[in-house]
């Protein structure tokens, strides 16, 4: 009896630890704030703390239970916030950033809900602003979405296992509409292949009504619903398509990378949404970036990208051209803090989407009151 009482307590220890190896939540996140400085904001200077310059502030859980045989239940939520007002991101949203559940098998990730498209997912981390020169180091407006401004709701999505280097991805989100498999549905497909120092990708994507699918209008929206003056003035758009493509060759501790994106908003004043010019047929935004990134230690790094967005014109309205540099370092004082210094520039000319005189604007920054536009930004960012 007493041989019992010692066991059975013993027992349940080893079969509660070993369910514990099993399992894993992980809570994590990233606060970051950064002291920006900015030009020709209401025809002065700006001096400002600005959350999430390099990285948005978050927080987010993830989990993974093991189920056998190289099978794995999968999830993850992750809120975006302001960590200058504690408010929510994502237009408010508790886990705006991703919301999702899934299986992972040895032949790759199937996750449904809120999640990325693959625009963002695969050719994404070759953009600077993704990568590590921060939202204003993005391309206008993120018009491609490489820094994940959209989500996809309701959304199934397959990431295969690296085969031979190459990654295949799919996604379709269901638009919910009653009576209508199209309406506000989207869906998004790529392709990419590394070998040693060499990685490229393509992708796809596809969405019907923007407007309300991904920029959170609704139909009776008459306002501005996105930031960016490239492209704000299109999303009455049918449809929206992005084809996007990218690369990088490292050599030592350089890496030298290249984006290009072609985004055509089709069927102007179709869907839903502000279309304050009149607009019809198809607008095209085409953007090219190079950019490379240096490491002098395992610390420090120094990035430089040049950015090149063209609008064509619509329905006679001439398009704009924005020209965009990007400068700066980051040095790690341990595992999860970095401090950074970043300058951006740009210049602007023609007619943007709105039919007024082009103006310079980083992305996610309020739009200079010219045709030109520098900040600088000094902060610091913290992993947990």
């Amino acid at each position: 009896m007493k041989l019992t009482r010692v066991l059975l307590p013993l027992a349940c220890c080893v079969v509660a630890s070993h369910a514990q190896a099993q399992s894993s939540v992980t809570l994590y996140g990233i606060i970051d704030e950064a002291v920006q400085y900015t030009t020709n904001q209401a025809g002065g200077h700006a001096y400002q703390l600005q959350s999430g310059t390099l990285s948005a502030s978050r927080f987010g859980f993830k989990g993974r239970e093991d189920l056998g045989n190289g099978y794995a239940a999968i999830f993850q939520l992750e809120n975006g916030f302001n960590s200058n007002t504690g408010k929510l991101g994502q237009n408010g949203r508790l886990f705006g950033r991703q919301s999702w559940v899934g299986i992972a098998s040895p032949y790759g990730n199937l996750m449904l809900g809120r999640q990325y498209d693959l625009n963002t997912d695969f050719v994404g981390p070759f953009e600077s602003g993704y990568a590590w020169s921060g939202g204003p180091g993005t391309q206008p407006g993120d018009n491609n979405n490489f820094n994940g401004s959209y989500r996809l709701n309701n959304a199934a999505k397959f990431v295969s296992t690296p085969l031979y280097g190459f990654k295949v991805g799919a996604a379709y989100s269901f638009g919910g509409t009653p009576g209508s498999v199209a309406n506000n549905a989207a869906y998004s497909s790529a392709v990419s292949y590394t070998i040693g120092g060499f990685a490229i990708a393509g992708s796809y994507s596809h969405i019907d009504r923007p407007n309300t699918s991904v920029y959170d209008g609704t139909p009776t929206t008459t306002g501005v619903v996105v930031s960016g003056l490239s492209y704000s003035g299109f999303v009455s758009a049918k449809t929206l398509q992005i084809s996007a493509a990218g690369a990088s060759y490292t050599i030592g501790n350089g890496t030298l990378g290249a984006t290009f994106s072609n985004v055509e908003f089709k069927g102007l004043g179709s869907g839903a949404g502000p279309n304050p010019q009149g607009y019809s047929g198809t607008a095209v935004l085409n953007s090219f970036e190079a950019n490379y990134l240096y490491h002098f230690t395992p610390a420090l790094q120094v990035g430089t990208a040049f950015i090149y967005t063209r609008a064509n014109s619509v329905n006679g309205v001439p398009g704009a051209i924005y020209r965009q540099i990007d400068l700066g370092t980051t040095y790690s004082l341990s595992k999860r803090t970095d401090i950074y210094l970043w300058g951006y520039g740009q210049t602007a000319s023609g007619t943007n989407s709105v039919g007024a005189p082009a103006v310079a604007q980083f992305a996610f920054t309020t739009a200079s009151s010219n045709d030109k536009q520098l900040a600088v930004v000094a902060g610091i960012r913290h992993r947990f």
